[in-house]
């Protein structure tokens, strides 16, 4: 062959390679249009195949149908029975290779489920719960034990709760041991423990905070049941199907994949519906949270639960303290310590010390006193001024129970402090069932009733005195309450003279005026409850859509109940049984086989309207909390009632 050919050829050899590779690179570019990819990535074989039996190996292989990513494997995949040691998982090419680091156990048949680590390449579709098992012996085991996982408080439920079975039955194994089964929640708080042995189990859960499947830090939350399951089973048939690559086009665009049924029959426990209640235990921890100086008399304590006698308080000051020099200020939970500061040479000071003692546990859950030492700092309106508003839910640091503030408004930003003011809820329309409050800027030292006159307003000729009683609420110190026989659409007028209350630092309030109108009767809603099968002292609680309670009354069993000046609008209905009784829902203890207290909640929600009666049968049963219900447009549907309703009368 001539130079002249060599070189033509050579060329030609050139051309074809570079075409080869601009149309290789055409045909790897996405297409425009069509459907999106929406499948999970499929498992073609493995090696061994699934649901082997006498495995021997120290790895398995499987091979999927496109590239597939591992996300968080190593929190995400779940052996059970649990291997001390996680295995190693690798990708290459399209294989999931999963190296064991452990000797296996003899005839032992164990479950590798991926849960959510696995997804495609391309679209990240995911594939859950994929599961590989295999057996170390001739029997595949393949008895199962399921049900629901909820809160024991509220039923709420949650993702990733670890639910351990033992064939141990001695109740402190949770804490020392691995247990011989487990599985995880999913969303819904179903569980399923699979590839069991026909013997008798101990179920155990475990929200585990330190990732070691033992139940060794106080405020982990476990369930438990009070026995072992010994379940009883069946014959069952299974049916897998296995998706098999039947041709490969050509070009290799296109991949036919064929199914291969595969049957087989295996003993299933008839046991599915376990009702597990997760609660963390109450070990008496207290520790102290932050402090807050809203008011330049005040400081508050905040804590993590309510403190005991032990507690004391004091400044660290060179000069004398005039004694007392506090005031402390009742408050609902006693877990926030309210102090005002009467000693004028402390309450002055912009940064006032204070030396706090109190009770805490140590490691080994031994009581000790703790000494802390505080620096209450109070800002000014002018330094506050300079920091960015806090827009918290609450108001700022939580604490509108304490400085009865609007949400959103600056420290200090209210009257001075020579100022006696109060809050109160006399504003139209006026509830027909609460009392008028008054909620005073600074504890009282004293009141004087004599001339506060509350007034029906009949005309604009006619004003009629009206009896009333005012009181110090229970629960909070600074609250007053007026109350008095309300009846409907009327105009009231509450007139409090200058000097009818004194403050603690001398302050009077000046001349108070409130005008308000009561609603009308026909506005409400009346519910009655007929309780059955309760069984125990109960509380019984009326709540919002979000479970805040508005009302609760403490029940000794089965009886009918009846709500009236119900607003218009949703509500949830629980109740508890408060078997100590306290009057408050109590936590469980597993070292004594406690469990929570029994909480129930009706199976729907209670929609009040205008001028109806409602009237239900509540027998108890342990259920899920009602969910609200949306419509396309978004609007909330109507439950169905037991009674449609009927008017109250304006004579009830």
């Amino acid at each position: 062959m001539s130079l002249f050919n060599r070189f033509v050829t050579n060329n030609l050899y050139v051309a074809a390679f570079f075409a080869l590779i601009a149309l290789a690179c055409a045909r790897q570019s996405s297409p425009m249009g069509g459907p999106k990819d929406d499948t999970p990535p499929v498992p073609l074989k493995s090696k061994p195949v699934n649901y082997s039996t006498n495995f021997t190996g120290d790895r398995f292989l499987i091979q999927f149908n496109e590239f597939v990513v591992l996300k968080n494997i190593r929190q995400e995949l779940l052996v059970s029975p649990p291997l001390p040691e996680k295995p190693d998982v690798k990708l290459r090419g399209k294989n999931v290779i999963v190296k064991i680091n452990n000797i296996l156990k003899d005839s032992t048949t164990y479950n590798f489920n991926f849960y959510g680590a696995l997804s495609d390449l391309t679209e990240n579709n995911p594939l859950p719960n994929f599961q590989f098992e295999f057996s170390t012996g001739p029997v595949f085991d393949s008895i199962y034990l399921g049900g629901t996982l909820r809160d024991a408080f509220n039923y709420k439920t949650e993702t990733g709760i670890y639910v351990m079975l033992y064939e141990t039955l001695v109740d402190s194994v949770p804490r020392k041991t691995l247990p011989a089964y487990i599985a995880k929640t999913d969303e819904n708080g179903t569980f399923m423990v699979t590839n069991l042995k026909n013997k008798p189990y101990r179920i155990f859960a475990l929200k585990d905070q330190n990732n070691n499947l033992k139940f060794d830090l106080p405020t982990e939350a476990v369930a438990f049941t009070d026995s072992a399951y010994m379940p009883g089973f069946v014959e069952k048939e299974f049916v897998d199907t296995l998706h098999l690559i039947s041709s490969i086009s050509p070009d290799r665009k296109d991949t036919v994949y064929m199914d291969s049924v595969v049957h087989r029959k295996n003993m299933v426990t008839t046991i599915g519906n376990i009702q597990l209640f997760l609660f963390a235990e109450d070990f008496g921890f207290q520790y102290f949270k932050n402090l807050y100086r809203l008011e330049r008399q005040q400081v508050v304590l905040a804590f993590n639960k309510p403190v005991d006698s032990s507690f004391h308080i004091q400044p660290l000051i060179d000069s004398t303290v005039a004694e007392p020099w506090f005031v402390q200020e009742k408050t609902p939970k006693n877990d926030s310590l309210v102090f005002w500061i009467t000693d004028t040479a402390l309450f002055h000071r912009d940064s006032l010390k204070l030396q706090i003692q109190y009770t805490m546990k140590d490691s080994n859950l031994v009581d000790y006193i703790k000494t802390d030492t505080l620096l209450a700092f109070f800002e000014t309106k002018e330094v506050e001024n300079e920091k960015p508003k806090e827009t918290k839910k609450e108001g700022r640091f939580g604490l509108n129970l304490f400085n009865q503030k609007e949400e959103n408004q600056k420290v200090d930003s209210g009257p001075k402090p020579s100022e006696l003011t109060f809050s109160c809820n006399a504003k139209a329309p006026f509830e027909l069932n609460k009392p008028v409050e008054l909620v005073a800027r600074f504890p009282l030292k004293s009141v004087n009733t004599q001339n506060i006159q509350l007034i029906k307003i009949v005309d604009d000729t006619i004003k009629k005195p009206i009896k009333f009683k005012l009181f110090q609420d229970s629960l909070q110190t600074r609250k007053y309450l007026i109350d008095f026989v309300k009846e409907e659409e009327e105009k009231y007028e509450l007139l409090i003279p200058s000097g009818a209350f004194i403050d603690l630092f001398g302050n009077a309030n000046d001349t108070l005026k409130y005008a308000f109108t009561t609603r009308g009767l026909d506005y409400y809603s009346n519910l009655t409850l007929h309780l059955t099968k309760v069984g125990f002292p109960s509380v019984m609680q009326l709540m919002d859509e979000k479970e805040t309670v508005q009302q609760e009354w403490f029940i000794q069993g089965d009886t009918s109940l009846t709500i009236p000046y119900l607003v218009p609008k949703k509500y949830l209905l629980k109740l508890f049984n408060d078997t100590n009784p306290n009057k408050k829902w109590d936590t469980g203890n597993f070292l004594l086989l406690q469990h929570p207290e029994q909480v129930y909640y009706f199976p729907k929600e209670v929609e009040t309207k205008s001028n109806w009666d409602l009237e239900f049968d509540w027998e108890m049963a342990t259920v899920t909390p009602p969910h609200l219900k949306k419509d396309k447009k978004g609007k909330t549907t109507d439950p169905k009632n037991k009674n449609k309703g009927t008017p109250p009368s304006k004579n009830n």
